[in-house]
């Protein structure tokens, strides 16, 4: 007798097909849409999503599951181990590669940048591009002066609201990423300062005395914002358009939202910014004269370096060309709202743990020792030319605890084994770094049941199990007995900018930005805490996965 063509055995067949051996929700198999209904309404109900992928690990007690994410595909591998993560991507590059979801997410609006790539010539060749911007030159000559004014102009404007609010907290999320977009701005295109977003703000502020505020000391206060320009519009409008996709059951399937007016219009505006730079670039460059050719900006950087490998290669250069613009587009969304969104958890954590803000305070004045007798802020080269390892320990916590890079993706390139299961070729590995030996106690692990090399690797980095690992203590990044403590960075996991070869390679900037932004604050303000209602700790998870509020009370510092 032949196979029913019934509607019920094609659906039969659509059931998601476990990898076997390996824990799932069992519901998950009865139905087409596996574990999709309960994520979704998870999502919908927290704004967060990653939280509860790694939820569903406590909840089979399991450093390894899966969930079946997507209909009519293979499931999801989720690993809530750092020693196993660490080795998938520290020693086993070959059998894993870039995830096809993350190409899917930015290919719409990026297809060239290197995120979007295989661990092959091209990405070596666009990283190529980017390795001058993360050199000690660039960063403490280039990148480091644009940073500092654009945080001068924080203070400054929230000098202005603090008298506004009058004891009154007041919403500072887009003040941080204002600001985040101001340093990155002038750090690529080496613009004029005065034309900062956040000055534009503190001009709409200048002419106010006072606001209406109630009585409740409590209670927020609103204080009116001025309008993007149209360029930084575009780029805000775009970057929403990848957070989207990254809620969509395929990424890809955000396509349609990019054919609209306000999107294409979007796009043209950002890819005309881009010309225009790197046309002026260009037009200095074609000077003989040695000024002509120094690296002012980022965007000099990336084409001086073209210009070089070009002709070595013996062919002609890639300035004007899609891989370049998109690789530039990418360092601004990268290093604004990455940066952006750890800052907002940062004043979180400082204003909510009093005693670490007060140490933190009274270290960077002790090692700023002239600034301070001085009574003036510190200039860019002292804080960036000082060894204070508390600052660094803060830095590493705050970024522990902000999650913002929740998740790193891999695809399996061939059948592996991971914890002594066999994995597929073609399956999305998730390595979670918001879970078990992380935040949490690590599960137990038969060491049997590692890879035979493993071991020759184990302890490279320190592993927390003490049950205070989930709080915020910036001491654990410290070592040394009794005198003066050393940072330490590999104390324990951390898994927020990779590792191996696909790391962050932005991963220096954001540190120099945290540690300008966070020197200038505490140096000038003490962060008071604030309601419950507006310092919760709920996320969204976006493509950073950033707070959904960010409200902070401030008393200056004279």
């Amino acid at each position: 007798m032949g196979q029913s063509n019934s509607p019920l055995s094609f659906e039969r067949q659509a059931l998601p097909r476990p990898i076997p051996g390996i824990p799932y929700n069992t519901d998950a198999v009865r139905t087409i849409f596996g574990d999709v209904r309960p994520m979704l309404k998870h999502a919908a109900k927290t704004k967060e999503l990653f939280n509860w992928i790694s939820s569903q690990n406590i909840k089979l007690q399991s450093p390894i599951i899966q969930l079946f994410a997507r209909p009519f595909s293979r499931p999801w591998i989720i690993i809530t181990d750092f020693n196993e993560s660490q080795d998938i991507l520290l020693r086993r590059t070959k059998e894993f590669d870039r995830s096809d979801y993350l190409g899917d997410l930015f290919s719409g609006l990026t297809p060239e940048h290197h995120i979007c790539m295989k661990t092959n010539d091209s990405f070596k060749q666009h990283r190529r591009w980017l390795q001058g911007l993360m050199t000690p030159g660039f960063l403490h000559q280039i990148a480091a002066p644009h940073i500092y004014n654009a945080v001068q102009d924080l203070l400054q404007l929230w000098e202005k609201k603090s008298m506004l609010a009058k004891g009154h907290p007041f919403a500072a999320g887009d003040d941080i990423y204002r600001t985040a977009l101001d340093a990155v701005w002038g750090t690529v295109f080496g613009v004029d300062p005065s034309n900062s977003i956040v000055r534009a703000q503190l001009q709409t502020l200048s002419p106010l005395e006072r606001l209406d505020v109630t009585s409740d000391i409590d209670k927020e206060v609103d204080i009116p914002d001025a309008p993007y320009p149209a360029v930084v519009k575009s780029v805000i409008t775009l970057t929403a358009s990848l957070e989207t996709s990254l809620k969509l059951p395929h990424p890809a399937m955000a396509w349609f939202l990019r054919k609209t007016p306000s999107m294409r219009k979007a796009y043209n505006v950002k890819e005309n910014c881009i010309r225009h730079e790197v046309e002026k670039t260009m037009k200095r460059f074609s000077s003989s004269t040695k000024d002509a050719m120094e690296v002012k900006c980022a965007i000099d950087d990336m084409l001086y370096r073209e210009i070089l490998l070009s002709a070595k290669e013996s062919r002609a250069p890639m300035l004007h060309s899609r891989a370049m613009y998109d690789e530039i587009y990418g360092f601004i969304v990268a290093a604004h709202d990455t940066t952006a969104t750890t800052l907002t958890w940062g004043l979180k954590f400082l204003a909510d743990n009093p005693t670490v803000q007060y140490k933190l305070h009274s270290e960077v004045c002790s090692a700023l020792a002239q600034a301070t007798t001085e009574k003036r802020d510190p200039t860019v080269e002292e804080i960036t030319g000082v060894s204070i390892p508390y600052i660094d320990a803060v830095i590493e916590e705050i970024i522990r605890h902000s999650l913002t890079s929740p998740v790193v993706i891999r695809r399996s390139m061939v059948d592996v084994d991971i914890l002594g299961h066999r994995i597929p070729e073609g399956t999305d590995i998730f390595l979670m770094a918001n879970g078990p030996s992380l935040l949490s106690p690590a599960f137990a692990i038969d060491d049997s049941v590692r890879r035979p090399n493993f071991h020759a690797a184990k302890n490279t980095v320190g592993i927390w199990d003490s049950p205070d690992i989930a709080d915020f203590n910036p001491e654990r990044w410290l070592s040394g007995e009794g005198g003066e403590k050393i940072y330490n960075a590999a104390a324990g996991p951390l898994l927020t900018f990779g590792l191996g070869p696909r790391g962050c390679y932005g991963r220096k900037l954001a540190y120099l930005k945290l540690r300008l932004f966070l020197v200038l604050i505490v140096w000038n303000f003490e962060l008071e805490k604030c309601p419950d209602e507006l310092s919760g700790y709920a996320a969204v998870d976006k493509l950073t996965h950033a707070p959904q509020k960010c409200f902070v009370r401030l008393k200056k510092i004279c």
